[in-house]
């Protein structure tokens, strides 16, 4: 079985702003969960769940500020690494960095129409083209649903990982594979 070349595309805007009201809720995020207000949230378990060539993992975002700041956050972004091992045959653990896509907006507000803009350019490319096999989205909104129905219909495989805040109830059934990012990104509720 061969290892599946993917490309993993995170709506920033999506999983930190989930992320935050499920914080808000009351959920006790994990230690290893890094974190900037309003803009970036990863944890490095997103990558180690399954077996994957990660070919690129881009990270698409947006905030308010000046370009030192927009400069700042895009070296912060990535700075992150992320892991991922192979389970078959003799292909060793490997480390990469996020690609950070960080658009700016004039004001604080929910989400930007750039984000989604370019993650649908972006993942429609991959569909087209030999690069990637899996092409994996990190985020729960339903706006993505015809974009990753497309991508099946053009013969990728079209994963989806999202928190369960705001998750469109359409999604994880609407494509070949979901996973929650809960119980990655936050701890396990103690039984009382």
């Amino acid at each position: 079985m061969s290892i599946p070349k993917t490309f993993v595309f995170a709506d920033g805007e999506n999983l930190v702003m989930r992320y935050q009201a499920m914080v808000e809720a009351g959920h006790k995020p994990k230690n290893d969960v890094i974190h900037i207000p309003d803009v970036f949230v990863w944890h490095p378990g997103i990558t180690t769940w399954s077996c994957m060539d990660i070919q690129r993992a881009t990270y698409y975002t947006s905030a308010v500020g000046d370009q030192p700041k927009i400069k700042l956050l895009r070296s912060q972004i990535a700075a992150t690494t992320f892991d991922f091992t192979h389970e078959y045959g003799d292909v060793p653990e490997a480390t990469g960095q996020l690609v950070p896509r960080i658009f700016h907006k004039q004001a604080k507000s929910r989400k930007t129409r750039n984000v989604d803009i370019n993650i649908i350019i972006d993942m429609m490319r991959a569909a087209h083209l030999n690069s990637a096999e899996v092409l994996l989205l990190l985020s729960g909104d339903g706006d993505y649903l015809p974009l990753v129905e497309e991508c099946m219909r053009l013969g990728k495989p079209a994963w989806v990982c999202s928190f369960s805040s705001g998750l469109n109830g359409d999604l994880p059934t609407s494509v070949d594979l979901y996973v929650s990012l809960d119980e990655i990104f936050f701890q396990k509720p103690k039984k009382t």
